[in-house]
């Protein structure tokens, strides 16, 4: 399979992980000539710095990015940082696929959660987030993203947390995306539930893919079939 034009592919990793999460995605779309970017956000991957919201995230990275088409890939807090890009700036993209993610604003409960966690992180250190990953996922992934997870900073992590429960409501915005988008989950994703894909896909009059047997990080729980739905849908 060949593309017809040269074509460029931002990916937005989740939370607390980095770009490393994209490594199967990017050796399966670079062995078919596609450039892939897949930065590390602030105080994630070894960068310093921590976010201060999704907007200013999302601005600081427009004005790095090349002119030329991009598709647009997110994956749960990349899906909230890939709906701000599309808020602030939706002729830069012409496709976009979000993964395991909502336009929809955390509710009462989980902003007053994610701030509580960001307190603690910062007091307590990362042992209780890892603990959380090794109960969510299974051990294969689970070992994908524990070094990801380590190689955090409590700054950035609280940072994000924080960026996250401030994130404004994005429906609106997936009314108004006049490009190609496809809504991945995870079959077994708790978290952003199949449900929430299609309401995704059906404000964007988007298409749903559901992968079979896949949780909350579907990219690493089943990257065969999710790498297979990213190349159709970019083509």
């Amino acid at each position: 399979m060949t593309f017809p034009v040269p074509h460029t592919v931002l990916f937005l990793h989740a939370y607390p992980l980095s770009a490393a999460m994209w490594q199967g995605q990017r050796a399966a779309l670079e062995g078919v000539g596609v450039n892939v970017l897949a930065p590390h956000l602030p105080g994630f991957g070894g960068r310093r710095g921590a976010m201060a919201s999704l907007a200013d995230t999302a601005r600081d990275l427009l004005a790095e990015l090349p002119e030329g088409p991009l598709a647009l890939v997110g994956l749960s807090m990349g899906g909230y940082l890939a709906l701000e890009l599309l808020a602030q700036s939706p002729g830069h993209f012409t496709r976009v696929v979000l993964a395991d993610t909502t336009a929809r604003p955390d509710g009462e409960e989980k902003r007053a959660d994610r701030h509580a966690q960001a307190g603690r992180v910062l007091t307590e250190g990362k042992d209780f987030l890892i603990a959380a990953a090794r109960e969510e996922h299974a051990p294969a992934t689970f070992g994908h993203v524990l070094p990801m997870i380590e190689a955090a900073t409590p700054e950035g992590i609280a940072g994000a947390l924080r960026a996250m429960a401030a994130r404004p409501d994005h429906r609106e915005t997936l009314r108004r995306l006049d490009v190609p988008l496809l809504a991945l989950v995870g079959e077994e994703d708790t978290l952003t539930p199949p449900e929430r894909a299609q309401e995704t896909a059906d404000l964007a009059r988007g298409e749903r893919h559901i992968l079979p047997g896949a949780g909350h990080l579907s990219n690493l729980d089943a990257p065969d079939a999710f790498n297979a739905a990213l190349l159709e849908f970019l083509k």
